[in-house]
């Protein structure tokens, strides 16, 4: 089973080099994809992430990092059979995230307002860090208790699924 870490997406690896990434899921297609789509800021207008697919199938996206395109700098696992060490995967839904996970908060995306991103608060000595891994629900509605409010809250609609799931570097 492909498993989800705070640092993978099954074989592929926060910070590999694309090239290892390429050979690793060779027979896989490598399609350009525009960051916007994701939530993401898209400045360039063009495809600056690439979403790999077994047939047909969508496996994940990534991104290279800014800097020398190089490396990989964020994954999002798009097929179910990537899960993570708590058995969460796409197509979840917002009850399971919290049940699994029950310091979860949802919140929405500052440059998408269809789309809510839910995260574990990795808070330490009350400095706010960046999560790790997060969970996306797209154009789903409000799941939060209060949807006039832009702070984070706890997930009150519990019959969402999950979209993709976020991995992002150690911040």
């Amino acid at each position: 089973m492909p498993v989800i870490t705070e640092k993978s997406v099954g074989k592929a690896r926060i910070g590999m080099p694309i090239t290892q990434l390429r050979e690793l899921y060779k027979g896989c297609t490598f399609s350009p994809a525009h960051m916007l789509a994701y939530g993401f800021d898209d400045t360039a207008a063009k495809p600056n992430g690439v979403m790999v697919k077994s047939g047909s199938r969508q496996l994940f996206l990534y991104f290279a990092d800014w800097q020398t395109k190089k490396k990989v700098a964020c994954l999002l696992a798009f097929h179910p059979a990537y899960k993570t060490a708590t058995g969460i995967h796409v197509g979840s839904t917002s009850g399971q995230l919290k049940v699994a996970l029950p310091a979860v908060t949802v919140g929405p995306n500052e440059l998408m307002t269809e789309m809510q991103i839910a995260a574990v608060d990795r808070s330490e000595g009350g400095e706010e860090k960046q999560p790790i891994i997060q969970y996306v629900f797209n154009k789903q509605g409000f799941l939060g208790k209060n949807k006039d409010s832009i702070e984070p809250s706890e997930i009150a609609v519990l019959n969402a699924k999950i979209s993709w799931i976020q991995v992002f570097p150690n911040p």
